[in-house]
Formats: structure tokens, C-alpha cells, sequence
């Protein structure tokens, strides 16, 4: 299935780059490509949509649990 991005939502290119896109409040779209990703064009490509969260995946920074090892 690949799409325009016309709504918010988490996107994957063919290349596999994500690209988040999030509804402004004039109404327009903003498209982000994720931080790292070799920063191409991307007009034209087709587009998987994969979530309607825009921060999708939710990565949380691991917090090991202090007590868990301890003797």
C-alpha cells in the first residue's frame, strides 16, 4: 500500500527511511525525515504508512532498574 501523505502519521519510504509527518496549525503539513537519515529528496517516492502517531516509534531511553542486581 503506498500513499500520499496527506494526514499526520509515521510514514517508511522504499529506501526505508521513516518520515513523520505532523498537521500545523495553519492546517499544513510538515514532513520531518528521521534524524540520521541521509537527507535526500523526497518528492515522488511512494510512501508506506505504518502508524497515526507522527513520534511513532515511541523509543523511551532504557532505565535499568537499581535494585534489580543488587545482593
Amino acid at each position: 500500500m503506498s500513499t500520499k501523505v496527506s494526514e499526520p502519521g509515521t510514514y517508511r519510504t522504499k529506501t526505508g527511511i521513516l518520515v513523520h509527518s505532523r498537521e500545523l496549525a495553519d492546517g499544513s503539513i510538515r514532513i520531518e525525515p528521521e534524524e540520521g537519515a541521509a537527507h535526500g529528496r523526497l518528492g515522488g517516492e511512494e510512501l508506506v504508512k505504518l502508524s497515526d502517531d507522527p513520534n511513532w516509534p515511541d523509543i523511551a531511553p532504557s532505565v535499568s532498574d537499581p535494585f534489580l542486581f543488587a545482593d
